[in-house]
């Protein structure tokens, strides 16, 4: 199995780890992100690819930074916080 495979795994079941580990349910992930819950199934099943927006929703709605969910829990990195901040558009 290449690298890149292995890495999508890896992050697939950190994120399904962690919402155990919170106590949240699929469905409550799938609320947070706007999607149904056969839609979060596929997602974290690997069924479906993760786009980027709803990674970064996922890391905030499970209140982690990205690198745990890219390399986890030994490889957490404080980030500025940029990606939390949301773009506001100008009127």
């Amino acid at each position: 199995m290449n690298t890149s495979k292995l890495l999508v795994e890896g992050i697939r079941e950190r994120i399904r780890v962690i919402r155990i580990e919170k106590g949240y349910s699929q469905d409550y992930m799938a609320d947070m992100l706007k999607i149904s819950q056969n839609a979060y199934h596929k997602l974290e099943k690997g069924h479906t690819r993760i786009h980027l927006e709803k990674f970064i929703d996922i890391a905030e709605i499970l209140e982690i930074e990205l690198s745990e969910l890219l390399k986890g829990p030994d490889y957490v990195y404080v980030f500025s916080g940029q990606y939390k901040k949301k773009h506001l558009k100008k009127t």
